[in-house]
């Protein structure tokens, strides 16, 4: 039974190879099947660079915080920074309050019973507010569509099926700060080393605060972009650094994506993302455990360098260009 389970990944395998996406296996190779190690010796003559790992089911459910939420996620709701424990409190208040005053008439028309029952509903909604999101948004991640393994499903109509999932391994093309996420306005990671999420001098005078972007790419040639919420923690982050994530797409040869979550750069110790969908805690305990995936991640990375005449080519912006903007902070532009 082991046998045939192995024959199947390695018969899937071979479907993403010729789906043009191909993989570093040595041979022998340590292939995991249900948390048990194999050695299988390989004939097949497969490219050495694996920049995505397809997944099966059992393990997408482990790295996937898609069910009840983590309380990482029960905490982005409830807010990060003070400004957004302070409007969440607000929120929270006001529904409360208008809640209860409404549960307090409907007892006149559905009797006591059923106003307690919403009553109380709206008396711990800063409580439950955060929770119901949460799992909104677990719940929107997969759009209802089942995770499949990609060897189980071979010779069938594989778009239907529901979503593949597989591990992105690349690295970090560049970083930068934006005011959102479709600005061509570039502003450099080291001019904000002083940076804090509470003292974000954007979100004072705007409402909205700055956005780190992040490209990466893959040894394949794939390229990823992604925004999120500036934070303290992406101060270390550099161009060259690897970067691991988890990639949904309902075909195998994952020509559009899906859905995509958080990602790891471990050089750096930071997660990014606005919202937690990795169960942390199982990536790195996989990374520590699995020297293979280790290697490989740190082999996609690059060596870290900074360019000599970064000063020459950007543009500063001086206190008038401020004024004109209307923006209170001095950074440097990209030119």
């Amino acid at each position: 039974m082991q046998s045939t389970s192995i024959l199947l990944k390695l018969l899937a395998l071979e479907t993403f190879v010729e789906s043009g996406l191909s993989f570093q296996l040595p041979s022998p190779f340590v292939m995991k099947n249900n948390r048990q190690t194999t050695d299988v010796n390989i004939v097949h003559n497969i490219a050495l660079n694996m920049a995505l790992v397809p997944l099966p089911v059992d393990e997408l459910e482990d790295y996937l915080v898609i069910g009840p939420p983590s309380g990482s996620q029960y905490a982005t709701y409830w807010g990060r920074t003070k400004r957004e424990r302070y409007n969440r409190f607000l929120e929270a208040s006001i529904v409360t309050f208008l809640g209860v005053f409404f549960s307090y008439f409907l007892s006149f028309v559905l009797g006591g019973f059923v106003a307690t029952l919403f009553g109380a509903t709206f008396a711990f909604w800063g409580v439950l507010s955060p929770e119901l999101k949460a799992r909104q948004r677990n719940w929107e991640f997969l759009g209802g569509r089942a995770l499949v393994d990609p060897w189980i499903v071979r010779g069938r109509d594989e778009e239907k099926q529901g979503l593949y999932g597989s591990l992105f391994i690349g690295k970090v093309d560049d970083v930068c700060v934006v005011y959102s996420t479709s600005s061509l306005e570039e502003y450099e990671l080291d001019d904000f080393q002083d940076y804090t999420m509470e003292s974000d001098e954007l979100e004072q005078f705007s409402g909205t605060p700055y956005l780190i972007r992040v490209k990466m790419s893959d040894g394949e040639g794939r390229e990823l972009q992604t925004h999120a919420r500036m934070s303290e923690d992406y101060l270390d982050i550099q161009t060259g650094m690897p970067v691991l994530s988890i990639l949904l797409s309902t075909s195998q040869k994952f020509t559009s994506l899906a859905a995509l979550t958080d990602f790891m750069i471990p050089d750096a110790e930071a997660w990014v993302g606005d919202y937690p969908y990795l169960n942390r805690p199982e990536i790195e305990a996989r990374l520590a455990e699995d020297d293979e995936l280790w290697d490989l991640l740190q082999a996609q990375g690059s060596d870290i360098s900074d360019s000599e005449d970064d000063t020459d080519k950007d543009d500063f912006i001086g206190e008038e260009d401020a004024a004109d903007r209307d923006f209170v902070p001095v950074r440097r532009r990209r030119s």
